[in-house]
């Protein structure tokens, strides 16, 4: 099943891409002896957690209703299978009767 991409999906990547790339550049820069603040690096990478975070708690509530739809049909499948089994005990007993067995 493919999942539907809505705006808040696209502008969260579009940040979270952002911010990963900022700060792989801001830690290269800090590695090296370059110019950003200790702060400014961390604040980025808590924005990015927090980011990942909020992606991950999002996909796993769309799973949780895709979950609870997927179940309503599912009980209709058993439902409809129930309703077929008991045509084939009642086909299975009318040809018992008529052999006589």
């Amino acid at each position: 099943m493919k999942k539907k991409l809505d705006l808040f999906d696209l502008i969260l990547n579009i940040i979270l891409i952002i911010i990963a790339i900022l700060v792989i550049y801001w830690l290269i820069q800090l590695l090296i002896g370059g110019s950003p603040d200790l702060s400014q690096f961390n604040s980025a990478l808590i924005v990015m957690i927090i980011g990942f975070l909020i992606k991950i708690y999002r996909e796993s509530g769309v799973l949780k209703i895709d979950i609870k739809h997927t179940f309503i049909y599912v009980k209709k499948d058993i439902n409809l299978m129930k309703n077929d089994i008991n045509i084939i005990k009642k086909d299975i007993g009318s040809i018992k009767k008529n052999l006589k067995i």
